[in-house]
């Protein structure tokens, strides 16, 4: 399970990063994140958290219309900071156990 967790730290640390990279980076970043949640959920099926991230993913894809991104365009980022949120506070959780 540690390698797991320390695979999915990296992982999302290379998704952030992509964020520096515009729009393509911008999908990049999504389906890295997707890939991150999902083994988040290996690691931590207990964790409320990841599925509030579920959920926000689903609400985006369903309100996304293709083709205005002005206002929605925060909700990807907001995304991208609550998942390392959601790592980091399972993290510092499991170091207090």
């Amino acid at each position: 399970m540690k390698t797991l967790f320390k695979t999915i730290e990296i992982v999302n640390i290379v998704a952030v990063l992509f964020l520096l990279a515009g729009a393509y980076g911008i999908a990049i970043t999504g389906f890295l994140q997707i890939t991150t949640a999902l083994l988040f959920v290996v690691v931590a099926p207990r964790n409320r958290l990841i599925y509030c991230y579920f959920g926000l993913v689903i609400f985006f894809f369903l309100i996304w219309d293709y083709s205005s991104m002005d206002w929605l365009f925060a909700l990807p980022i907001f995304l991208v900071f609550f998942l390392t949120f959601i790592i980091y506070k399972h993290k510092k959780q499991l170091k207090e156990k």
